[in-house]
């Protein structure tokens, strides 16, 4: 973050002492200014409105006449009232770089200048304004604190972000992830995220989904589904159905009763061109994030040596072991689908494309070395020794998976490099380009990343599955060549292999912002899949991508304390974040896998024996947070909304120990069952049905979005009826 000040002793202007209370307020953009400006000042009426009860008057170019504030929104490239007003006083900033300041004319006319070096920088500076005023944006709302007179400080704000690219990644995969929101959800949470000064948003698609049309040698596509094809029964004996609203079948609401697959396809279509239009509209840039080297089944027969891939449900396909990397119709396939997506969507800035990981692919590793040395001289490095620091890492792709990722790796990048150095794949229509960007190279090419990468590409890096393992390898994040490679980090806010319980992780993303900031690195990228919890997660990024000095307590305290209007009942939500975060902590490090959202969850736990003693501090943990929320509940709130806020996590809370309780029941039923004790069993699984079904209800009690409600879908078809069988198995075998 930097600061800078005007000059002082200048002859039209000087520092106002304070703006003073009035009824109305006079905002004036610029004529010619783009819509986002014009949206910039509408919100901060909306704010002011909240916070000091006042009107607005919006005027354009000229400060209006009268004696009220005048609030002028954009830059002097925007703004003629700006100009004129400030003229080559205007700090130097850039694109991004934001200024808010206070401004007395000679007649001593009051003055608050409020823009950046963009419009999207402008909206950003408003939004900023709002928090310095006492304002808190949460992605689900706006909490403002009790309406006062309109009185403000003086201002002297000029700041640029410490981390220039914070993407928030969206769609991806599962019914409890966003890939089950309909757009106006979309559009919702994107505002949110832009007033925290978020400036990408990266749509992450599967092969399978409904998202574009093409074919390939006679063979159209046919495969349009949702949450890698399950369908997610949500009546009848579904605990907690009140929250469908009489549905039967979860869908996303956009695609809700469609069959056909250009229905969907359409469906598809109009969501992702909506997600891209509101991005825009609040100047962010939109990437399109798929494994280019995966294709529905119905292509194998024209890919000829395909084979599926191994995911969930093996819905695709991709390169078997007799296809080469070299392959002209593989290249050919892949070609294809980008200028499907390409022309499909117009509108993207940036394509994320995923290195492959295919065994098969490993034995061409000194192959492609070769190439890779050829095409840029790659010293003394050896392949040799990149696949020993595979082998000999603490990261979960370490061993024999390490060194089968980075031989995979090596040849992928051989791959992309043919693929895309020549820039031709990546035109779009008006002939501009989209930025590439190569998603998850191994931490193994970080040493040479910068001579192995596709000409002018990005990196987004994942490392491993959770912001602690990371942490606890950030040694790795120095080996990237960040001068050379602009390299954004995923930070992975809740991990789908932990799953369905509640997590946090934000003293170790601290630990990872604090890192990639010192070394040099362009940003991050958001990895979730029920934003939940994650309110005090989000905002600690919002914080400290601009401001060095954000730890993890000061942004926690700044959210809390500003919701609450109380630093008693942020201390103690403090406390129970501690709890959930050693909660996830345990899990990350004992169990990862634990809630892992398919066919199966539930009944793994279906094993004899008395929980580990981790299993039991992970049930303390949960409980203690529980109970600090509630306690939490009885400090004076005087945010509208904060209540509610907090008592949704409670009942989330709720959920989180009757679940574990189900699994404790469960394992408690299959050790009674090894004993013979059938009576016991059947005891034990009732216990385990009544918990899991007041787990649910505790969700649907409280659910707000589709994430909510396809958690409880989830939880109905691969936890709660497969544990109603199973119970009826075991009466079944006690009647015997």
């Amino acid at each position: 973050m930097i600061r800078t000040s005007l000059a002082l002793g200048i002859a039209l202007l000087c520092a106002a002492p304070s703006l003073q209370a009035a009824d109305s307020i006079s905002v004036v953009s610029g004529s010619k200014a783009g819509s986002l400006e014009h949206d910039a000042a509408r919100e901060l009426a909306r704010q002011w409105k909240q916070m000091f009860g006042v009107d607005a008057d919006f005027s354009n170019d000229r400060i209006p006449t009268t004696r009220n504030l005048a609030v002028l929104i954009g830059s002097p490239t925007t703004n003629p009232a700006i100009a004129k007003s400030v003229g080559q006083l205007w700090p130097k900033i850039s694109d991004q770089g934001l200024v808010i300041r206070t401004l007395k004319t000679a007649a001593g006319r009051e003055i608050l200048v409020v823009g950046g070096g963009s419009p999207a920088a402008t909206f950003w500076a408003v939004c900023e304004l709002g928090h310095r005023l006492g304002a808190r944006y949460t992605f689900r709302r706006d909490f403002f604190p009790p309406q006062r007179p309109l009185k403000l400080p003086e201002f002297n704000v000029s700041d640029e972000p410490e981390l220039r690219t914070r993407t928030w990644r969206t769609i991806n995969d599962f019914a409890i992830g966003p890939e089950s929101w309909p757009l106006a959800d979309h559009k919702t949470f994107i505002r949110q995220l832009a007033k925290m000064k978020f400036n990408r948003i990266l749509m992450s698609v599967y092969a399978w989904q409904p998202f574009v049309d093409y074919q390939f040698r006679g063979v159209r596509r046919s495969t349009a589904m949702h949450w890698f094809g399950e369908e997610l029964r949500v009546d009848g004996d579904t605990p907690g159905r009140v929250a469908f609203r009489g549905a039967k079948i979860f869908e996303n609401p956009d695609f809700a009763g469609l069959t056909t697959y250009r229905q969907k396809i359409a469906a598809g279509r109009k969501l992702m061109t909506g997600v891209i239009d509101v991005s825009h509209s609040l100047g962010m840039t939109v990437g399109l994030s798929t494994s280019v080297l995966e294709f529905p089944k119905e292509f194998g027969p024209v890919l000829p040596g395909s084979a599926k891939v191994h995911q969930l449900g093996s819905l695709t396909v991709g390169p078997g072991p007799t296809i080469k990397p070299d392959n002209k119709v593989l290249a050919e396939l892949i070609s294809t689908r980008i200028q499907a997506f390409l022309k499909t969507y117009p509108g993207l800035d940036a394509l994320y494309v995923s290195v492959p990981e295919f065994p098969e692919w490993s034995a061409h590793a000194a192959t492609a070395w070769k190439q890779l040395d050829a095409r840029q001289d790659l010293g003394d490095h050896t392949l040799e020794k990149l696949v020993a620091s595979a082998r000999n890492r603490k990261l979960i792709a370490s061993g024999d998976r390490g060194e089968m990722s980075i031989r995979g790796n090596l040849v992928g990048m051989a791959f992309f490099c043919r693929l895309f150095d020549d820039g031709k794949l990546l035109k779009k229509a008006d002939g501009s380009k989209v930025e590439l960007v190569i998603r998850q190279p191994d931490p193994a090419l970080f040493p040479i990343l910068d001579r192995v990468l596709p000409r002018n590409a990005s990196t987004l890096n994942f490392v491993d599955y959770t912001a602690r393992r990371i942490a606890e390898s950030k040694e790795l994040l120095a080996l990237l060549p960040a001068k050379k490679v602009k390299a954004s980090l995923i930070m992975t806010l809740a991990d789908d292999n932990v799953g369905v319980l509640a997590q946090s992780t934000t003293r170790h993303i601290d630990t990872l912002i604090q890192e990639i900031r010192k070394l040099g690195w362009d940003g991050f990228s958001t990895r979730y899949w029920v934003p939940g919890e994650l309110d005090s997660t989000v905002h600690y990024l919002s914080q400290a991508a601009w401001d060095p000095k954000t730890t993890r307590d000061s942004a926690h305290h700044d959210l809390w304390e500003g919701i609450l209007g109380n630093r008693a009942g942020s201390e103690r939500l403090l406390i129970g974040w501690n709890h959930l975060e050693e909660a996830t902590n345990k899990l990350d490090k004992n169990a990862i896998g634990f809630g892992f959202p398919v066919p199966g969850m539930f009944l793994k736990h279906n094993q004899p024996g008395e929980p580990p003693k981790w299993f039991n501090d992970v049930n303390d943990h949960y409980t203690q947070w529980m109970i600090e929320l509630y306690r939490v509940q009885g400090a004076p709130i005087h945010r509208n909304g904060g209540k509610e806020l907090l008592f949704y996590y409670a009942k989330r809370s709720e959920f989180n120990v009757a679940y574990l309780g189900a699994v404790k029941s469960l394992r408690a039923a299959a050790t009674a069952r090894k004993d013979k004790d059938l009576d016991t069993a059947i005891e034990q699984l009732e216990t385990a049905m009544d918990q899991l079904n007041g787990a649910m209800t505790s969700l649907a009690d409280v659910a707000q979005d589709q994430s909510d409600r396809g958690l409880i879908a989830t939880l109905a078809n691969f936890a709660y009826r497969p544990l109603v069988a199973e119970y009826e198995k075991l009466l079944e075998e006690a009647d015997k």
